[in-house]
């Protein structure tokens, strides 16, 4: 997802609507003490669904063909998702059902806006996925993709090598976390000569006139769009008729395949993922990835989104093969098997991923991103497909504009 505030934690997206409050178990069960409990506390309904969505299917594939495959060491994946249809409140009692009554061993994948970060650090529960602005030193999260400091560098580097000077970031108007990136995107901005322009914008407009004629005057020639998929599309394409003439960019994980090769407006995204391109059949991770959406769960877009949500089970599938997990493992003996993991990339989903012990466990877990376009109406890579890594003193600067959790 994450979504919550570009790509991985960066552009917080619009949170609505009473929650479904519905929930489903996926892989089955076998014998006491051989069935390992996940739980993925997700955002399948709701205002956010058309980018949020994927990901509830995608984790759900994930776990059948671990269990047809004979598990993980031979232990089978008893996966309960949750819906919280957009609502945070919803969300929390969804993860307080997982840990006291389903007694889950790891969370897999978090829903973009969520309550329960001070809830999970209290328990010590390991929950694996994108994260928000204020957790990347919580220790119970472990980020995948880009820590959310990375990611608005990265869509200020990108844009800069394209000669943007003038940004605009239009963030979503229904919630206070919204806003919280954008300290960090005028920062980052300014650090490549760029100037900023921020609009508010609502998933429930009917017309978004006034905003995109504010980015118009303000010269912007690029700018990112944090909400949902169907959303950014709507801004886009109502900007483009108030006669902006700039380029999205925006995190893969927001982009919908086919909708947004439809749309025109479109050609020339500028697109940050900190996993591998989803339609790169050439890396091995990714093959695996398309089989097993095709297997498991046939129709479903098999975008940046779903190949996000796989990624994040992989890290805990990975995780749990090192440190050779047996019966019955605890939320703690998962959190040293992922602070286990060096340089791990799911046989090329990821950039090299490790988590280090101490608090910038996320701040160190990626830094390094891959870039890709849509041209002539197709996705294509950018720097020959290869990730790009920051240095992480470049991002210091950027840490202290938030706080801790």
């Amino acid at each position: 997802m994450r979504l919550r505030a570009l790509s991985a934690g960066v552009v917080a997206l619009a949170i609505a609507v009473v929650a479904a409050g519905c929930s489903s178990s996926s892989g089955g069960t076998s014998a006491a003490g051989s069935t390992w409990k996940l739980g993925s506390p997700l955002t399948c309904s709701g205002p956010l669904a058309s980018s949020a969505g994927p990901y509830c299917d995608a984790v759900r594939a994930w776990a059948k063909s671990v269990n047809a495959s004979g598990g993980i060491n031979g232990h089978r994946i008893d996966l309960i998702v949750k819906d919280d249809a957009g609502n945070p409140a919803t969300g929390l009692r969804n993860v307080r059902e997982l840990v006291e009554k389903d007694h889950v061993i790891a969370l897999v994948g978090l829903p973009p806006a969520y309550t329960f970060s001070a809830y999970l650090k209290a328990k010590k529960i390991p929950a694996i996925g994108i994260i928000g602005n204020s957790d990347y030193r919580n220790p119970s999260f472990f980020n995948v993709g880009l820590n959310p400091f990375a990611s608005v560098f990265s869509v200020s580097q990108e844009t800069s090598r394209v000669g943007v000077r003038n940004f605009g970031f239009a963030y979503c108007a229904e919630s206070a976390g919204c806003a919280q990136s954008l300290p960090i995107i005028q920062a980052a901005a300014g650090g490549f000569g760029q100037t900023t322009t921020s609009v508010k914008v609502s998933s429930s407009a009917a017309d978004y006139t006034a905003p995109c004629l504010q980015l118009k005057n303000a010269g912007v020639q690029a700018m990112l769009i944090g909400a949902g998929s169907d959303v950014v599309l709507r801004v886009l394409d109502s900007c483009v008729a108030q006669g902006l003439k700039a380029r999205v960019a925006a995190p893969a994980q927001a982009i919908e395949p086919n909708d947004w090769l439809k749309d025109r407006n479109t050609e020339g995204a500028i697109a940050i993922s900190g996993y591998a391109p989803w339609y790169d059949t050439t890396i091995p991770g990714i093959r695996a990835f398309q089989a097993g959406m095709a297997k498991y769960a046939p129709g479903t877009e098999t975008g940046a989104a779903a190949s996000a949500a796989w990624s994040i089970a992989e890290v805990f599938k990975g995780a749990a093969q090192a440190a050779h997990l047996g019966d019955n493992p605890t939320p703690a003996q998962v959190t040293q098997a992922l602070h286990g993991l060096q340089g791990f990339t799911a046989d090329g989903l990821l950039p090299p991923l490790s988590y280090p012990q101490g608090a910038e466990q996320n701040l160190a877990s990626s830094n390094c991103y891959f870039t890709f376009t849509i041209k002539s109406g197709a996705f294509a890579s950018v720097n020959g497909g290869r990730a790009e890594c920051i240095d992480q003193q470049k991002l210091a600067p950027f840490v202290k504009l938030l706080p801790a959790s």
